[in-house]
């Protein structure tokens, strides 16, 4: 029996930049110290390819796998639609193998934060005919439960995993501000009136121009994924999706502030990898975490982080940098991934030839 997990085999220039192909690869790399293989599917090959080549193209992909063996599909795919669904539902159907969906994001919940019977779409149809789902967390888990109707077996990672090549340097300098990475489209700033900095790193594009000419906030521009650990040597991380105004510019991301209830920012784990403590919403699913374990500080607003900020002091910092400093060694070693995995694993069989570390 053979043990697969899906890999997007990209040009090394869209780790630079895309959180989603960032964990593809980070989650090939650690499962692969459990023994599980790679399936690999070129992505820009797959998106060139023919419609009347299609079947052709995903039977050479699964061609590997055998009967008794067990795939975890990382979800989504970044493929098309149409692609997606086939790949997926060609391994479902092979017979005696166990297909797991390993999920990153649900995408319908990240464009459309409505009330609306979401059950029929494709996504939780998949999971439907799964054996398993790796969820990112229990509030995720709970709601792909209610609000998606998933009856498949459901466990939950809890927090994203971070691959560093080079380890982050220990002492973080303590100053009263923050550094915001990612999708600047998602959170809206122009909202933020306190008197500490944020500092941007993203795409300026995504910013208005209200935000751009803010004094509170430092545009620092899009850099390279490799990059950004040694930039992260100070202050605190904010992970923030409030987008309390629903600015039009704002919302092509359109559940994007409802959906940081449920996800698994990869600029979480990123934060944390590096050894720099964070502020989350108080919303977010990872809230009880940073204020049990220490990591880091909880608003329930922007306008929150003068107030939050201001009461602490150096060496309340220090004992922050020194618990975070505890998880990151776990993230950059693949402990949350290695152990659901292993879970997963448990649950899909009980066959002692499954090598399991």
């Amino acid at each position: 029996m053979t043990v697969w997990i899906t890999k997007a085999d990209v040009p090394e220039s869209y780790y630079f930049r895309s959180s989603g192909y960032i964990a593809n690869r980070d989650m090939v790399y650690f499962s692969s110290e459990l023994g599980i293989k790679p399936l690999k599917y070129s992505r820009n090959k797959i998106m060139n390819t023919p419609e009347f080549s299609t079947d052709t193209v995903i039977e050479n992909i699964i061609s590997p796998i055998s009967p008794g063996d067990i795939v975890f599909v990382q979800f989504p795919t970044w493929l098309n639609y149409g692609f997606e669904n086939l790949l997926i539902r060609k391994l479902i159907s092979l017979p005696d193998v166990k297909v797991s969906l390993l999920l990153w994001d649900v995408i319908s919940w990240l464009f459309d934060d409505s009330d609306r019977d979401f059950t029929r779409d494709n996504e939780f149809q998949l999971m439907n005919q799964c054996q398993l789902i790796i969820s990112p967390n229990e509030k995720m888990t709970n709601r792909l439960v209610e609000d998606g109707g998933v009856k498949t077996k459901i466990i939950s990672m809890g927090l994203s995993d971070y691959y560093c090549k080079t380890p982050p340097c220990f002492k973080k300098e303590f100053r009263k501000e923050l550094t915001f990475v990612g999708t600047l489209e998602k959170t809206d700033f122009s909202n933020y009136h306190g008197n500490f900095l944020i500092n941007l790193i993203g795409n300026p594009k995504d910013l208005t121009e209200e935000e751009k000419n803010q004094k509170n906030l430092k545009v620092v521009g899009a850099l390279d994924n490799s990059k950004i650990p040694s930039y992260l040597n100070a202050g605190f991380g904010l992970v923030s999706y409030q987008n309390k105004n629903k600015i039009i510019e704002k919302s092509y991301f359109g559940g994007a502030e409802r959906y940081g209830q449920f996800n698994n920012p990869l600029k979480l784990s990123l934060y944390l990898s590096s050894g720099l403590p964070v502020v989350v919403d108080r919303y977010s699913p990872h809230a009880e975490r940073i204020e049990k374990e220490g990591l880091g500080l909880v608003i329930s607003e922007l306008n929150d982080i003068d107030e939050v900020l201001g009461c602490i002091d150096n060496l309340q910092y220090n004992t922050m940098t020194d618990n975070v400093w505890n998880y990151s060694i776990k993230l950059r070693s693949g402990f949350f991934s290695k152990n659901i995995l292993r879970k997963a694993l448990l649950y899909l069989t009980s066959e002692s030839d499954c090598y399991i570390n």
